[in-house]
């Protein structure tokens, strides 16, 4: 590996980071509304799957009772006081209000804040409305309030129990008739999966209406300590999956067509909606829960919500970790490995092997940082031979280039200039590429390594050793950064420079100082990687100054005083000593 090869990754890493701040926003596309199927005659097509078996058949949902009923208004039935319902699962633990029969804690069990509690995934600190998950919209100012602030009844126990000791599934319904409106919400749970089975109705003066169900409030991890972190909208139409952030979202935006899914997320973590049937999600709704006492759009926290046609209110809800292992297989794409995910799948396989094996996140990125240089190691010796034949030449190719320097750029001589210099390549078996491919085909892996250590959930609160917890964190140390820019200068201090470039020169002198700052914010799975490959590098460095190509010509550079050389001196002395006698002898006749 030379330093053209550091500065080329360096700077290409520097590219790769600073696309996430500044080029990212231009090349997401606008959120325009996807769409229709072809052969749906309306605006809003109403899709009509049929209706599987749900998680546990629920009894009948008794209408609500009337009391003094005129035509088409529903009776009363409202609860006297706010209570609190609870769920608990193997997995996780909710937290519901009968006020608007919104859940107000999402709890995953088996993942923790920053400190140490189970984590919560319903942050409402980034928005002072306070709003909650689940509530229902219907479009009216007046009748979203009314459903917002209703007491439902629910004849739920108060906790249900589901972690194994007992029964497996179970569910919450939630009813509430007031003044025309009824709403009536089922929520459907099973151990041992992240999913919820959703089924909502709605009725306005007897009619079933159309709504929308919405998770609004702030969502995912609040202590997450990761500077990539996000948290966006996204929903997926029949391409590829389009994120917004609150800078997106100026305004409420309704989008119609054929969804396959529609959530909220952060780094690690999503609360997805998804269709129950073929047929997919037929309205989406976007928007940010804006507050007029906040000025900067970033702290308002984003809402999603699905639409439903009247009598056709079901769907699933999948809220927990990005993990290959529990994403139902329409969500496997939400895990966003960036341009290299055809090489992050396999490395990801590979880093998953060697973790059973020895049993810690840290040592397996070592032991798989080692295994991918060495695998890459006959194409970086390839690129350095190329670059020490390229060097061989460069005098007479310099040569070449003086001796047309004066003519103009237009002169047809200089046609003539190039035919010598690839003649010249030809003569030894230059490729003026041989260099360059090897570095290329290098590249993918490395970025592809570097994305998979920054999304990868299986590093978030991992420990390595020592002071390192947390290899999604970054080092709280420094300790971590300054070892992997003492490597890189150590690289640099080792590979010898094959131009004189004066300008390059500087760059390569500030270059691990940029870096190591630029790192000292990265998760420490990241700077383990770097700090590892860096001193794989430094062997492979020694291995060939002492063996490569270029080994017999240093050798013999640096001991200019033996072998051939020596003996040519040795031979030389005695005439050398010859002529300084005869020297003597003509100034002594001279003076004479």
């Amino acid at each position: 590996m030379n330093r053209d090869f550091l500065l080329a990754i360096a700077l290409s890493f520097l590219v790769l980071l600073a696309s996430r701040y500044f080029l990212e926003p231009y090349f997401r596309p606008e959120p325009a509304a996807p769409t229709g199927d072809a052969e749906s005659p309306g605006p809003y097509p109403e899709p009509q799957p049929e209706r599987p078996a749900p998680l546990a058949p629920p009894p009948a949902v008794p209408r609500i009772p009337q009391k003094n009923p005129g035509p088409g208004v529903a009776g009363s039935l409202k609860a006297l006081k706010q209570q609190m319902y609870s769920v608990e699962t193997d997995l996780y633990k909710l937290s519901f209000s009968n006020r608007g029969a919104v859940v107000k804690e999402w709890v995953l069990k088996r993942y923790h804040d920053a400190n140490g509690e189970p984590l919560n995934l319903i942050d409402t600190a980034d928005s002072p409305q306070a709003v909650f998950p689940m509530a229902v919209m219907v479009g009216s100012q007046a009748e979203d309030s009314t459903i917002r602030n209703a007491l439902f009844v629910s004849e739920s126990p108060n906790h249900l129990d589901l972690t194994g000791g007992g029964a497996t599934s179970g569910r919450l319904r939630f009813r509430y008739a007031e003044g025309g409106i009824e709403v009536v919400k089922t929520m459907s749970f099973r151990s041992g999966s992240y999913e919820v089975e959703l089924d909502c109705d709605v009725s306005i003066n007897g009619r079933p209406a159309d709504y929308v169900l919405l998770w609004q409030g702030g969502f995912g991890d609040a202590t997450l300590a990761n500077t990539w972190a996000k948290r966006t909208v996204f929903y997926r139409g029949q391409e590829a999956i389009e994120r917004m952030d609150a800078g997106d979202l100026e305004s409420k935006q309704e989008m119609e067509g054929r969804f396959r899914f529609l959530g909220v997320e952060d780094h690690y973590f999503a609360a997805v909606f998804l269709p129950v049937g073929p047929n997919g999600l037929h309205r989406i709704h976007l928007a940010q829960n804006t507050d007029p006492s906040i000025e900067d759009p970033e702290a308002h926290s984003l809402r999603a919500g699905v639409y439903s046609a009247a009598s056709n209110g079901r769907f699933r809800l999948f809220v927990g970790p990005k993990d290959t292992e529990v994403l139902p297989d329409e969500l496997r794409d939400l895990i966003d490995y960036g341009w290299f995910a055809f090489l992050c799948k396999p490395l990801f396989v590979g880093l998953k092997w060697i973790y059973d094996a020895v049993g810690n996140y840290g040592v397996s990125i070592i032991l798989l940082t080692v295994v991918i240089n060495a695998a890459l190691f006959p194409l970086r010796y390839k690129s350095v031979t190329a670059s020490q034949k390229m060097q061989k030449i460069q005098p007479r190719i310099k040569a070449i280039q003086e001796k047309y320097k004066k003519l103009k750029a237009t002169d047809p001589k200089r046609q003539q200039m190039n035919s010598e210099v690839m003649a010249l390549y030809k003569e030894h078996g230059v490729n003026p590429l041989g260099g360059c491919l090897p570095l290329l085909l290098q590249m993918p892996f490395l970025f592809a390594f570097y994305s998979l250590l920054n999304v990868a959930i299986e590093l978030r609160q991992a420990p390595f050793f020592a002071w390192i917890q947390d290899l999604s964190a970054p080092d709280p140390t420094y300790i971590l950064p300054v070892l992997m820019v003492g490597s890189m200068m150590l690289t640099q201090k080792l590979t010898p420079m094959p131009s004189a470039d004066p300008l390059q020169a500087k760059m390569m002198l500030f270059m691990p100082l940029i870096f190591g700052f630029m790192m000292a914010t990265q998760s420490s799975g990241l700077v383990l990687y770097w700090f590892t490959s860096n001193l794989v590098n430094i062997f492979q460095q020694l291995a060939m100054n002492r063996f490569g190509p270029g080994a017999p010509a240093k050798q013999e550079a640096a001991g200019g005083g033996g072998g051939k050389n020596a003996a040519k001196v040795e031979q030389t002395k005695p005439e050398t000593k010859a002529v300084t006698r005869r020297s003597k002898r003509r100034k002594a006749r001279s003076a004479r």
